[in-house]
């Protein structure tokens, strides 16, 4: 469960429309074509890049079903705050991660994501930039496997 403590509250990740209606209407993306992404893909997208301005929204989304949701500041002070207790971002990333990539919501998008990232990598007028393709997609396929890789924290 993906959780963080704000203004010292714990508030939990939901997804639903509350999510996707504010991943849309702040955090979409436009490709080269002109074409608008979505918001939940470039989060998704985001997280598998390890792009803190995609943890952000991920939180900020993700508290969209709040009546009360906290500002951005009260998101980011929290990020910090866990970030320096973490001793890193790895946690927060895969927390992230692992929600939204099991979400019964965003099932669907989630396999649309990776079933159009296959095709990607046979996209490309040579076999130069097909092999580039494949590099990009490799690399967020080796994200994925370390966001929902477990991680055994030891007892000595």
């Amino acid at each position: 469960m993906a959780t963080l403590t704000i203004a010292k509250k714990q508030q939990e990740a939901k997804f639903g429309f509350a999510f996707k209606n504010l991943a849309d209407k702040n955090y979409n993306q436009t490709d080269e074509n002109g074409n608008d992404v979505g918001g939940f893909n470039g989060i998704y997208t985001g997280l598998l890049q390890f792009d803190l301005d995609a943890l952000k929204a991920f939180w900020d989304c993700g508290l969209a079903h709040l009546k009360k949701r906290p500002p951005i500041s009260d998101i980011e002070a929290s990020l910090e705050e866990r970030i320096e207790e973490d001793g890193g971002t790895d946690q927060l990333f895969k927390e992230a991660f692992r929600e939204i990539d099991a979400s019964g919501f965003f099932e669907k998008s989630v396999k649309t994501f990776w079933k159009n990232l296959e095709l990607f990598k046979e996209m490309g007028k040579t076999d130069e930039e097909k092999a580039e393709n494949e590099k990009g997609v490799q690399m967020l396929m080796d994200a994925k496997a370390e966001l929902l890789e477990e991680t055994t924290e030891s007892t000595d």
